[in-house]
Order: C-alpha cells, then structure tokens, then sequence
C-alpha cells in the first residue's frame, strides 16, 4: 500500500461485502456499514444504476463473482468459528491481524462486550478506519472492548505489538489473518505464523487465507487470478505470496499448529453458495485454513 493513505485493497474488499450485502438476494455474509467504510469513488459506483446493474448481472458473477464470493466467504466462515470458539472454547481474546475496513466492532462488540477485540494493522489504514468509525457511530463512542493497535508487518514482529496492548498471552485467543497473506512474501507470513505459535497460548485458533499459486489453476480461473495479479500491481499492492498446501502444512505443523481444517474455494463454495440462484462462487484461487496450537 502507498504509504501515508488506507489500502486500495481494504477499500475494494468493503466494496465488494456492501455490494453483496445491498444487492444480493440472501447475502452469504451481511456487513450493512460496508458501503460507509469503503471510500468515496466506490459509494458514487455502488448508487450508480448502470454500474450496479452490471455488476451484479449474470456475466458478471459468474467470472468477477468469484471474487465477491472469496470476499464474503472468508468474513463468513472466520465469523462462524470464532463465535463457536467463544461459546464452545471460552475464548474471550479477538485479534484481527490486518484488519482493514472489517466492521466486526461495529456489527458484533455488543453482543459479545466481554471479548476483548484487538485489531491490528498498518497506522495509516487504521488512521483512516478510526475516522471512518466514529463518521458512522456519529455521537456515540467506539466500544469500550476494542484496542487499535499500530503495526508495520514487514519491519514488527506481532508478539512485539500486542506488547503494547492490554493483550493476555497466557489467556487464549482467536486470530483471523484476511485478504493479507497474500500480499506478503511466504517467508514473511510463515515467520509471522511462527511469531504467533511463540506467545499464543495452547488452545489458540487461527483462520487465515491464502493463494495458490495461479500457474496450479486452470481455464478462467488461471486467467482470473492472472489478471487479479496485473490489477493489484496497478493499485500498487502486488500480489506476493502464494502456497502449495502440503508445504504450508508441513511448515506450519513443525511450528505446533494443528490443522483442523484446510477448505478449497470448491468445499467452500459447497458449503455457502451452493446452488444460488446469482452464480456467486468462491475462486480456486485461494483457500482458507482453521489451525490450532496444541
């Protein structure tokens, strides 16, 4: 990201989960401050009849929607487990690592006030996040149960900056790491991964997507994720990281991690968009994995 301003990328996820959330029939996941968090130009494109209309046409969610469908299905699921974790595993310690412009304070830190929610990102875009917050909350206050804490992934370690939060290493904790692997090298995120298996306690979770690598895709999809990656390059956010699956098992295994679960955008396509009625899928471009540190 350009220093000194939020993610084009962050801005361009919200857009596409308000989108989802306005438009679709039956939303997979439904974040209604999505359209007030992203920024300017996309709100004046989601009001646009013309823009919207193909958006959401047919053509349209059969290719483009499958990056709606990664989007949406990666808050979904991570939102799922992480309320099963606090009602089945007492996990009262929320870190999102590289936040973005998710709105879980907005949508879920009353309904949950004794989770402490930590939400962890590049200052710049969560200069701009707070601001955009208290623009939504208007004169009401930011949850009392949510810390922003300030963190440049290349240059930190994440042990080093929740040091400086009210973060309780020997409490458990669930960490949801979304739509930023990706822009990071492997050796970036496999050091963080290990950073996290250093100081969080045993029982910890972890959710995180990542990409494959696009010369492992075929058909439309390869081109898609091609294509995916010339865009980013242009937003100056290019695409960095990409995993096989059993090399990132057996590195994250050697780190103490279980794997609970490791979904391909087909299983997770089965379980959210399966049959609907709008072509939305999930791309085979990326996947997303449940660990656990024994």
């Amino acid at each position: 990201m350009k220093k000194g301003r939020v993610s084009r990328t962050a801005e361009a996820a919200a857009a596409l989960r308000a989108n989802h959330y306005l438009y679709a029939n039956d939303p997979v996941f439904s974040d209604p401050y999505a359209f007030d968090l992203t920024n300017a130009r996309w709100r004046f494109l989601l009001k646009n009849g013309l823009f919207r209309k193909t958006l959401n046409s047919t053509l349209m969610n059969q290719t483009f929607g499958k990056l709606t469908g990664q989007v949406v299905g990666r808050s979904r699921y991570t939102e799922d487990l992480l309320i099963q974790a606090i009602e089945k595993n007492n996990i009262q310690q929320y870190v999102l690592v590289g936040a973005g412009l998710d709105s879980f304070v907005l949508r879920l830190a009353a309904q949950f006030p004794n989770l402490k929610i930590f939400e962890v990102d590049h200052p710049d875009t969560q200069k701009t996040k707070i601001q955009q917050l208290k623009s939504v909350l208007k004169s009401k206050q930011l949850p009392t149960n949510v810390e922003f804490v300030s963190i440049d992934f290349e240059k930190e370690k994440l042990a080093d900056a929740l040091l400086r939060s009210q973060y309780q290493p020997n409490e458990k904790a669930f960490f949801s790491w979304l739509g930023t692997t990706h822009y990071l090298t492997p050796e970036t995120t496999l050091g963080t991964l290990q950073n996290i298996a250093s100081f969080a306690a045993s029982g910890s979770e972890l959710v995180m997507d990542y990409s494959i690598d696009y010369k492992q895709l075929q058909g439309i999809e390869r081109f898609g994720a091609f294509a995916l990656t010339q865009f980013t390059r242009f937003l100056k956010e290019p695409l960095l990281g990409a995993f096989a699956s059993s090399e990132l098992h057996q590195a994250i295994e050697k780190m103490g991690y279980i794997v609970v679960e490791d979904l391909s955008g087909t299983d997770i396509t089965q379980r959210y968009f399966h049959q609907r009625a709008d072509y939305i899928q999930h791309t085979t471009a990326s996947q997303l994995i449940h660990l656990r540190l024994a």
